[in-house]
């Protein structure tokens, strides 16, 4: 009897390491925690600073040196031929030396513009192929939320990210329920974001599909906002960035605002200063 015993704490054991060893850096970074006192902050556009570049490898690099834990948010379009890159606008001139569209537009001559940075300065940096950030991520676990604009193919985007190895890095943001749907059949564990103003979109979603590996992105919202989404188990998200967020305001006037949406119960912050927020939070993991 008590070899018997014996021998089921260690398979038990055994069994609970092995589980713990293989789970996947997402279900770890994004499992609900209730009370958590530090939120998971994702870095947006890769959380660049005035003299930086968005979506770029070096900004994206030093964040991850800076911000070890951040998420990466990226954006993700295509070009004329296929070839997948990261840019915010379909427009190129804001944060590159070129002027166009970049969907009517070859790679060949996208790899010619340099980025500019915030304050409109050009730079000696190339604009990023999606291929070379997830080679570069994957290698190192970082996280990453991948935002494919509209009208880029969602399928050329998953095929990239599991070429890469990186499945288990990623949240893919969709921009409709179709799509999250469309994706989780071709990927169940995927984990996919939508877009929530109230509770009750939870109702419709939930018919179309599982909500599991789920993320609900939104605004500053309420507790009883983010209590809804926490009985089903569902991170949210905050955006705190843009011209009427808490990002573009001095810290010291706003700190405790970052500090109370985290209290109601804001699992992650969607921010355009990481670094700072990373800072903010160090004393109270």
């Amino acid at each position: 009897m008590r070899f018997s015993l014996s021998l089921f704490l260690i398979l038990y054991c055994l069994t609970t390491s092995l589980a713990q060893s293989t789970s996947r850096p997402v279900d770890v970074a994004f499992r609900y925690k209730a009370g958590r006192s530090r939120p998971l902050i994702l870095a947006h556009r890769g959380g660049p600073g005035p003299t930086d570049t968005e979506n770029s490898l070096v900004t994206f690099r030093q964040t991850a040196r800076e911000v070890p834990d951040a998420i990466l948010e990226m954006d993700v379009r295509m070009t004329v031929d296929s070839v997948l890159v990261l840019l915010h606008d379909d427009d190129i001139t804001r944060t590159t030396t070129g002027t166009g569209l970049l969907k009517t537009m070859m790679w060949s001559t996208l790899n010619q513009v340099r980025l500019r940075n915030l304050k409109g300065e050009p730079t000696t940096q190339k604009m990023a192929l999606f291929s070379e950030v997830l080679r570069w991520a994957s290698d190192r676990k970082v996280l990453m939320a991948i935002d494919a604009k509209p009208g880029t193919d969602l399928n050329r985007v998953m095929q990239a990210i599991e070429q890469a190895g990186a499945l288990d890095q990623v949240f893919l943001i969709c921009y409709s329920v179709a799509d999250a749907k469309r994706m989780r059949t071709l990927f169940p564990d995927l984990w996919v974001a939508l877009g929530f103003e109230t509770v009750e979109q939870l109702n419709t979603v939930g018919k179309e599909i599982e909500l599991r590996n789920l993320i609900a992105l939104a605004s500053i919202r309420n507790r009883a906002f983010y209590d809804a989404f926490h009985r089903q188990g569902i991170l949210c998200t905050a955006s705190t960035y843009g011209r009427t967020g808490l990002d573009d305001r001095p810290l010291a006037d706003v700190a405790d605002q970052y500090r109370q949406l985290v209290r109601v119960g804001a699992d992650i912050v969607t921010t355009d200063r990481p670094v700072v927020l990373s800072t903010l939070f160090q004393s109270e993991r």
